[in-house]
């Protein structure tokens, strides 16, 4: 009996840069599908806007404070890691791949699991909280196939 053809999506992502490839198995065909990449996300925090928190001294006393948040820089990159679970979620309602592999960095891995839909999240067989996005396809390659035993 032959096992029906399932396609793989291997998403290797930080937080400003994401590219897929698509498998049909460890022993078949593997190419990139995609790459993008996020200007914003890659440039310094002073580049975006305001690099430092807003200051002042208390009335009264007089004691120092400053107003905390979340950084452009990390806005930019949470932004872009929406994105990267939308287009998921749109290529999974497509039928475009049946099984999924992620890599990302702890950060980048965390943002993007609060983002993911269930249904893009149930196709998930491998989580990888690692960075690739420097890695060559090739590399990339040999290194799923020595984590994964099937695909």
């Amino acid at each position: 009996m032959k096992l029906p053809r399932r396609t793989t999506w291997f998403l290797i992502v930080d937080s400003a840069k994401s590219r897929i490839f698509e498998s049909s198995g460890p022993h078949g065909t593997w190419s990139k599908l995609e790459e993008a990449a996020d200007d914003d996300a890659r440039k310094p925090s002073r580049d975006l806007g305001r690099d430092r928190p807003t200051r002042g001294r208390t009335i009264g006393t007089g004691a120092p404070f400053a107003v905390t948040g979340a950084s452009e820089h990390d806005k930019a990159a949470e932004e872009f890691l929406a994105d990267c679970a939308r287009d998921l979620a749109e290529a999974e309602k497509k039928g475009r791949f049946d099984q999924l592999v992620v890599a990302a960095p702890p950060a980048a891995l965390g943002v993007l699991r609060k983002k993911l839909s269930a249904e893009t999240t149930a196709k998930l067989i491998g989580v990888y909280d690692k960075d690739l996005t420097n890695e060559n396809e090739r590399d990339l390659h040999e290194y799923f196939l020595g984590k994964l035993e099937h695909w």
